[in-house]
């Protein structure tokens, strides 16, 4: 049968897909996986024969309508990062082949590779060079084709600053670092600077694709610095707009430092815009979006806001475990221009095991779990050398696709989210770094350590919680309780809008330097939020040392088997605050043992607590109809306090929307439906160990006090669950949980 009588079975709905693959690169250049890896069945059977895939019922239109991306859930990436150097790559490519895979994974849309990290192009071009495998040929063309016959939504794949081709051909586009040597040599990857004239080649080539192909969507990958510059162009740009020579010392109280990182995040943005504006002017119905893995990623990467404006939606690749996962889905969730968000993440164990497939357990639980944060998943799977596809993959997808099937239709809302995490895209830094060259000072983020530990503890207790970017009303409105665990800076505005929202009834539970430094890196002589908390600053130290949390008389509640006298041990960093009248104090610095030289100590293998203090830990100051709580070490951070973050927070607010009898590996999420009169919830089991034990008998109760609960039905079985209402309460069993269990909470 002729490739181009490809249809869709009837399952398909379109969407949209974005590659992301990231190999590590060889140093000097830093690689996004630091933070990456933490961390129906006969008619899918039958779907080899090209005769089942010509007989198929057609889509209702030729092409996927224009909105595909609000819609389609289910979405797949095949990289194909292959150099020519090598008649046999790619020499086998068949792009029926290609097509009939993704209808084995039941996908909806698909990144189409225009170009590569090698810099080549998969269609004739007047820019750049073609792949000598296709002699000619457009091979875009025609996958694009063959996708829209199939009702596959096509995103046209880009590789930004990562071009091979560039970085052989033009070697005055390098980036180099501060010892004149270059990023990426004698490495596979070939980067290039932003700031230099590749620039325009990028808009050339954007524009070229543009003129030539229909497409629903473009991704434009690896838009983010590999390290600090000091290529002419940018020791230009920083001269004409800064002035003077580029610093080449850490140090996040410089505001010569903080301003060349300032710049890195305003000039990223700009050249985003370049590519995008491109797109929007030439291609206005298509999608855009910039990899977005590296919004979580440290201050290396220069990613910030200045390149949000530069995305209709979000997506990014990650890698990691069930922690990660959910934390970086609910900051996409935050930061999103349009929903759905994309979650996205590897077919493969390991990006450099090309054989290795994750198990069908770990990619449903991974998928489920994305279900149960609305949003879309993402698979990638990568092309062999010569061309080919393993299709065991893809019927893998699609037998998870199959059974997930049911719960796409019913995602959307807003989510229930009683505490919120505060991350600062401008604090993903760590002032233990200063005064460290450029080249040694390491890629620590103590922020979003911080606020990473934080997630989990609310995991642990079941607590719903989403990510809170900016202190805008309407996303501190539905808030219980507001967490600032380590807010390396923080401006004037930001502090002002959080003080008034807990003047009026707001609850924060801040940690360490928070509010002391502001964006641009000057110290306040107090913290911004002082009058909230209660406290003022005495002594402001950010390096790590030993020192131990007592528990007061009115702290003694909240500390498990920790007293004056068996205080608990911390080896972070420690602020030395001074409490103000009506601040109660709930727990205070204990000093240990003195150790005159490394020779003399009080115990061969500790330092055991001696001095007790009166200088504040913890404290508890009620500002307006609100309350703040203060610790000055990030006790986030500390297992052995785990318990006790959570008291403190209940300590603040005693009630939550939802709570839950259940293990720690069981996540809840809520989202609220007005237009379905319905919150629906999700239950995902995600452990350590797959295939997940099954979870027997969850109790689960909600408080929708302004909502009557009239009946909950299971999204899978349609069968009604049984529940108790009473006093704006709502309490009832799951049954059996093995994966997945999403509940529609109908309501009146």
């Amino acid at each position: 049968m002729a490739a181009d009588t490809l249809k869709l079975p009837d399952f398909a709905l379109p969407w949209r897909t974005v590659a992301s693959n990231f190999n590590r690169m060889s140093p000097p250049v830093c690689s996004r996986r630091d933070f990456l890896e933490t961390t129906s069945s006969g008619l899918l059977a039958a779907l080899a024969s090209p005769v089942l895939l010509s007989q198929a019922a057609p889509p209702s239109s030729s092409k996927p309508p224009s909105k595909w991306h609000e819609h389609a859930y289910r979405r797949a990436v095949i990289d194909m990062h292959i150099p020519d150097w090598d008649p046999k790559f790619l020499s086998r490519f068949d792009p029926t082949e290609y097509v009939r895979n993704l209808v084995r994974a039941r996908a909806q849309s698909i990144v189409c590779y225009a170009q590569s990290h090698v810099g080549l192009f998969n269609y004739p071009t007047k820019v750049g060079e073609q792949h000598r495998a296709w002699k000619g040929r457009n091979i875009l063309e025609e996958l694009i084709q063959r996708c829209h016959e199939a009702g596959i939504a096509v995103v046209i794949y880009t590789s930004l600053i990562h071009d091979r081709w560039a970085f052989d051909h033009h070697p005055e586009w390098r980036m180099k670092m501060a010892d004149g040597n270059e990023f990426g040599r004698n490495s596979r990857y070939g980067v290039v600077c932003p700031n230099s004239p590749y620039r325009e080649y990028v808009r050339a080539w954007t524009e070229e694709i543009c003129h030539q192909f229909n497409f629903e969507g473009i991704r434009f990958d690896m838009t983010f610095w590999v390290g600090v510059c000091y290529c002419s162009h940018c020791q230009k740009r920083f001269a004409d707009e800064i002035g003077g020579e580029m610093p080449k010392v850490v140090n996040w109280l410089d505001e010569r430092w903080v301003a060349l990182q300032r710049k890195r995040e305003q000039w990223l943005g700009e050249f985003a815009a370049i590519p995008t504006s491109a797109v929007r002017r030439l291609k206005p119905e298509a999608t855009v979006e910039h990899q977005a893995s590296t919004y979580p990623l440290n201050w290396t990467f220069g990613v910030g806001t200045p390149l949000l404006a530069q995305n209709d939606f979000l997506q990014g690749d990650f890698y990691g475990d069930a922690l990660q996962g959910s934390f970086v889905r609910k900051l996409l969730e935050d930061l999103t221009p349009h929903r759905p968000y994309g979650f996205e993440t590897s077919f493969s164990v390991d990006l450099h095991d090309h054989t290795a497939a994750k198990s069908e357990a770990l990619l449903e639980t991974k998928a489920s779990a994305a279900i149960a944060d609305h949003a879309a998943f993402v698979f990638i799977d990568g092309i062999d050398p010569i061309g080919t596809l393993n299709p065991r993959h893809y019927e893998r997808m699609g037998n998870i696709f199959g059974r997930l099937e049911p719960f796409y239709s019913e995602l959307g809302g807003r989510r229930v989210r009683d505490i919120g995490i505060y991350y600062s895209l401008e604090s993903k830094c760590d002032f233990k770094s200063n005064g460290k060259p450029v080249l040694q000072a390491g890629r620590t983020d103590s922020h979003t350590d911080s606020a990473v530990q934080v997630a989990r503890r609310l995991l642990a207790n079941h607590l719903p919680y989403g990510i809170v970017t900016s202190p805008a009303q309407e996303k501190l409105a539905d808030l219980k309780a507001l967490i600032l665990a380590g807010v390396n800076m923080m401006d004037p505005n930001e502090a002002e809008a959080i003080g008034e929202w807990v003047k009026k009834g707001g609850c924060i539970l801040v940690t360490g330097g928070t509010s002391l430094v502001d964006k641009r890196g000057r110290r306040q002589p107090d913290f911004l939020l002082s009058d909230a908390l209660g406290v003022s600053l005495k002594k402001a130290d950010w390096n790590d040392r030993e020192h131990y949390i007592a528990p007061t008389t009115d702290g003694s509640q909240l500390f498990d088997e920790f007293d004056e006298t068996y205080p608990a041990f911390c080896q972070l960093y420690g602020f030395e605050v001074a409490a103000r009248t009506n601040t109660k104090v709930l727990a205070t610095t204990t000093l240990p043992w003195p150790a005159p030289d490394p020779t003399k100590f009080s115990s061969i293998h500790s330092n055991p607590p001696w001095q007790p203090t009166s200088n504040p830990e913890i404290t508890l100051h009620e500002f307006g109809k609100g309350k703040a709580i203060y610790c000055s070490s990030p006790i986030e951070r500390m297992d052995s306090l785990a318990e006790t973050f959570v008291r403190l927070l209940r300590l603040m607010r005693d009630e939550f929307t939802l709570q839950a009898e259940a293990p720690s590996a069981v996540e809840f999420t809520l989202f609220h439906q007005p237009d379905r009169q319905r919150y629906l919830l999700s239950a995902v089991n995600f452990q350590k160990d797959l295939p997940n034990l099954p979870v027997e008998n969850i109790t689960v109760r909600l408080q929708l006090p302004k909502a009557s609960v009239q009946s909950i039905t299971d999204i899978r079985t349609k069968k009604s669950v049984p529940f108790a209402a009473g006093r704006g309460k709502t309490s009832f069993t799951i049954g059996r949980l093995e994966t997945l269990v999403a509940l529609a909470i109908n309501v009146q």
